[in-house]
């Protein structure tokens, strides 16, 4: 078949007690791709031998079917199989074959100025094998794009509308994409909204409800760094307290009541649970001895509302070392723990007890040798959807996520989602909103004070708005995000995109050989095509075809992990093309990644000009011009002609 063996991210050979030395495994082997379904062939280099295999998890025997000829597998499947001949049997050999379904995502958005949410953005992951993509709405085109993104704007409130893209290579189909449906509609104007520039809210409305609903009360809990005397000694620990109201509002709350203090230790990624089966509260987090970190220990306990703390575990779990963690809650109420093992490289998926404050089984390994952090799993339509973030320090990181049926079964390998930096910051949960309609925001922070170069808006949530079908999930920007106690999360864009699919010019010809194009392309993930130059400054020019009024400017930038590079540069902006007028001033810039750029120019323009001046390296302000990558230069706003 001329299929590949053991190259595949998505394939992982597992083998297990062996039955006859002399006899080697079977060869699984496959067609390419993993789209829609694949072929799968097996064979053995002795021509007598016999193979058998499952595809239900199960350990082959005799008994399983016996191989004749390639078979289709259509959604992610184990293969495992055995050879036999006049000697024994061999060895067992699995090979995991995760299947991704092609699909697009349709998120509802409003654009700033707007009271109705009228407008759809479609999403999809681009495909190796497509160069073109045609979105349709109803069965109807609607447009076409190079990318994994297009808008929809202007639409009736109250109709259902459903969207498909179809990919396109040098002219030919060559796939059709599952469809999402999604609706316009009018929302409250009761809400809060968050802006997700500068992590400031431009409205919060008073007498907003906080805290987590036991009963008849409101409780908060809080466990964080405190000095207190305990016998006579001022020492420096942790303090974890517990307040109560009767409305949740602010103003309500009584004094803070002390349930524990742990001196000479050190917590990261605290979180509290409700567990309704056992109405206690459960507190996880990393726990450390303090000023080390090799302890890699869990720390899991229960807490009586009003009442004391069990702890039911302080310790390794099940024996493997445990940083970065999350609790993970099924639909059933079963509890899981998500922990960063192996020295981070691998994520372990742990069953508790049910109190949720104990290990019992580890259920699955993922992610083996990824580097990821801040481990979250979601659960939607049936689908499992684990998300983390890369390890880089305090800068941005490109998110990824994989996706699977079961959570002891086989995940995809990790895909891409988001941005090349997540939109300037590094994921860190995702939330659940809304108490009539689900909705899910993705919590990343963008680590400012951090930096070498500090930002002045310091350190915020950046929050995403995060979208599924069918094992596929999508992340988008959005300038404002309003938060509505009924519909959940409501994205508000600053202005159409203006520039998605306009030509663009260049002084000189990319040093990468692709076009200037691929910076409207409308993809910026860390795969996609970025433009590459080598002497500087350089220039890039973006015809919007039209007159408009440019709202805000987003500039996403190559990174490079360790070695993070602030571009210094200007944008303008020109009616004619010839004569321009600077809108942005970026030569004292360190930002890196993901700049969100207001224009506070209200003149029309219809050229846009981004000179690159310098690439500075903002660890040891060197020069940098080998990390040179412009991913996208996206301009919002409104036409005015």
């Amino acid at each position: 078949m001329g299929g590949k063996e053991w190259e595949n991210g998505n394939i992982s050979l597992i083998s297990v007690e062996q039955i006859s030395a002399n006899l080697e495994t079977p060869i699984i082997s496959w067609d390419g791709g993993s789209w829609d379904s694949r072929t799968v062939e097996l064979k053995h280099k002795d021509p007598s031998a016999e193979i058998y295999y499952t595809l239900d998890g199960s350990q082959p025997d005799k008994n399983s079917h016996k191989y004749i000829a390639p078979f289709t597998i259509d959604k992610t499947t184990r293969v495992n199989a055995i050879a036999y001949n006049a000697e024994g049997a061999s060895k067992i050999v699995s090979a995991d074959f995760a299947i991704s379904t092609w699909a697009v995502t349709a998120t509802p958005f409003k654009l700033i100025g707007e009271n109705e949410v009228k407008n759809v953005k479609i999403n999809w992951m681009q495909r190796n094998d497509a160069d073109v993509y045609k979105i349709f709405r109803n069965g109807t085109l609607i447009g076409e794009t190079r990318g994994d993104t297009y808008d929809d704007y202007g639409l009736s409130l109250g109709e259902n509308y459903t969207y498909h893209v179809e990919g396109y290579k040098e002219g030919r189909k060559i796939a059709t994409s599952e469809s999402q449906s999604a609706m316009p509609f009018s929302p409250s104007q009761d809400c809060d909204v968050y802006d997700n520039r500068n992590g400031q809210y431009l409205k919060n409305r008073e007498g907003g409800i906080s805290g987590m609903k036991i009963g008849d009360l409101y409780f908060s809990y809080r466990l964080e760094r405190k000095k207190k005397t305990v016998d006579g000694q001022e020492k420096d620990g942790w303090l974890l307290s517990e307040s109560y109201s009767t409305t949740g509002k602010e103003g309500s709350w009584n004094s803070p009541r002390e349930i524990a203090f742990y001196p000479n230790v050190n917590f990261e990624g605290i979180g509290f649970r409700y567990n309704e089966k056992t109405r206690k509260v459960v507190l996880s987090a990393h726990y450390e001895d303090q000023g080390g970190y090799t302890a890699a220990k869990i720390f899991l306990a229960q807490i009586t509302p009003k009442g004391g703390i069990e702890v039911g575990t302080m310790e390794r779990p099940l024996g493997y070392d445990s940083r970065d963690q999350s609790l993970f809650v099924d639909d059933d109420g079963s509890g899981y723990l998500l922990s960063a093992t192996n020295m981070n490289s691998d994520i372990h998926i742990y069953k508790l007890d049910e109190t949720w404050t104990k290990p019992v089984e580890l259920v699955n390994t993922i992610c083996k040798g990824q580097h990821r952090e801040t481990p979250s799993i979601i659960k939607k339509d049936g689908e499992y959807y684990f998300f983390s973030s890369k390890a880089s320090g305090w800068y941005p990181s490109q998110a990824m996520y994989a996706s699977a049926e079961n959570l002891g079964g086989v995940w995809t390998s990790l895909r891409e989602i988001g941005n090349n930096s997540t939109f300037g910051a590094q994921f860190n949960n995702i939330q659940r909103r809304g108490t009539n309609h689900e909705t899910f925001g993705v919590w990343s922070y963008h680590w400012g004070a951090q930096y070498h170069h500090k930002d002045p808006d310091g350190n915020f949530p950046r929050i995403s708005v995060a979208k599924f079908n069918k094992g596929y999930a999508s992340m988008d920007y959005y300038r404002y995000i309003e938060f509505h106690d009924s519909y959940g999360i409501v994205p508000v864009q600053n202005g159409r995109n203006l520039t998605l699919n306009a030509p663009v010019s260049t002084t000189t010809v990319g040093a990468n050989l692709h076009t200037a194009s691929c910076i409207t392309d409308g993809a910026d993930m860390n795969s996609s095509v970025y433009f590459q130059n080598s002497t500087y400054p350089y220039i890039l020019t973006i015809d919007m075809q039209k007159k408009a009024k440019i709202s805000e400017l987003n500039l996403s930038t190559k990174l490079v992990n360790g070695s993070e590079t602030a571009y210094k540069y200007t944008i303008e902006g020109s009616v004619d093309g010839e004569h321009f007028q600077t809108l942005i001033d970026g030569t004292d810039n360190w930002q890196v990644g993901f700049q969100i750029l207001p224009v506070t120019n209200s003149s029309a323009y219809r050229y846009l000009r981004l000179t690159v001046l310098r690439i500075i390296n903002v660890h040891n302000n060197n020069p940098a011009t080998w990390a040179d990558g412009v991913y996208e230069l996206t301009a919002y706003g409104m036409p005015v002609e």
